[in-house]
């Protein structure tokens, strides 16, 4: 498997990551909070598919202690997101902060984890490259939310 870093420098290249920050700043600037809020929970939702899927593919791929390891990576970034929408930009960057801490736990672990078979692995990297692609994207949503709270509350 390749590791997280590697998947992340490629979709970071060609200015992928500014690019999701610009389109989450652009669809963001003209939202209400409650919008916003909605908008972060779809993200929410999109990046939880995205590592439950990712889970669900670990069984006969990865040793089981390294299965028990992510799946409670997954299991710490799922609950982190299904957290209740801030409304301040304190409890925001906070709700912020923990999501991120746990996309990077998730990341180390995947990272630390070795395929055991070749073809399978093949299908769990296109899997993290989809859970990849979500978490730069609800990171970029997140960023340009905290923006939008510090224009609010100057």
């Amino acid at each position: 498997m390749k590791s997280i870093k590697d998947i992340r420098t490629a979709i970071d290249s060609g200015l992928d990551k500014i690019q999701a920050k610009a389109e989450a700043a652009a669809k963001q600037i003209s939202l209400s909070t409650d919008e916003l809020n909605s908008h972060i929970k779809t993200q929410e939702d999109k990046l939880k598919n995205a590592a439950a899927d990712l889970q669900a593919k670990l069984d006969g791929v990865v040793s089981e202690e390294n299965k028990t390891k992510i799946q409670g990576a997954v299991d710490h970034l799922q609950v982190q997101l299904a957290l209740g929408a801030a409304d301040s930009r304190d409890a925001f960057n906070s709700k912020k902060q923990e999501i991120q801490r746990a996309i990077a736990e998730l990341n180390a672990e995947l990272d630390a984890a070795d395929a055991a078979d070749e073809r399978e692995a093949a299908e769990v990297d296109a899997l993290i490259r989809a859970y990849v692609a979500e978490a730069i994207i609800m990171e970029a949503e997140m960023e340009a939310m905290y923006e939008q709270y510090e224009e609010k509350e100057g």
